[in-house]
């Protein structure tokens, strides 16, 4: 009888381990300070920008994925795109605010359709980085991630740490 545990415990755990879904943390990492390369890779995703730059943590703040970070470029329309040919889940990123209460806007795509957006604004009186958890897009399957930071007069923000999860697998329809 022990031993049938002790299968079925085995079991679970390596049945466990398969269902888990692999996470990845983009910390925009690799390219130096300045303007941000059109397009770059990091753990298996393609990232394309337009008007941002990378900074340092001595220039913006505390990094919380590795030395550098990404943000807007002063007064201009910044968008920073998070591709995949497999699709994917947003879970999490981290945003602060390095003056006002700037804001950054994220919004989920499926091949053309936007599933869904949300809105993060930092704190100014938070200092350094804040975790804001997905909301209205936790769960939702997407193969394109899209996120607007702000920085302008009225806010300036630096975004680092965006974590991504395999999406589920999707049962097979007959």
């Amino acid at each position: 009888m022990t031993s049938h545990f002790a299968y079925l415990a085995v079991c679970i755990c390596v049945l466990g381990g398969f269902a888990r879904a692999e996470q990845a943390s983009i910390g925009f990492e690799g390219p130096h300070e300045g303007p941000a390369p059109q397009e770059m890779q990091e753990d298996g995703y393609r990232i394309v920008t337009r008007n941002a730059m990378i900074s340092t943590a001595e220039k913006s703040g505390d990094g919380t994925d590795g030395p550098t970070e990404i943000e807007g470029t002063m007064g201009q329309r910044s968008g920073i795109a998070i591709l995949r040919d497999a699709p994917f889940t947003f879970v999490s990123l981290d945003w602060q605010s390095e003056r006002g209460a700037p804001a950054v806007q994220v919004e989920g795509y499926l091949g053309d359709l936007m599933v869904a957006g949300e809105r993060y604004v930092a704190d100014p009186a938070q200092p350094g980085f804040t975790r804001f958890d997905a909301g209205v897009l936790k769960g939702q399957v997407v193969d394109r991630l899209i996120l607007y930071p702000q920085r302008d007069g009225a806010g300036m923000g630096a975004l680092d740490r965006v974590i991504l999860e395999d999406a589920p697998e999707m049962p097979e329809t007959s």
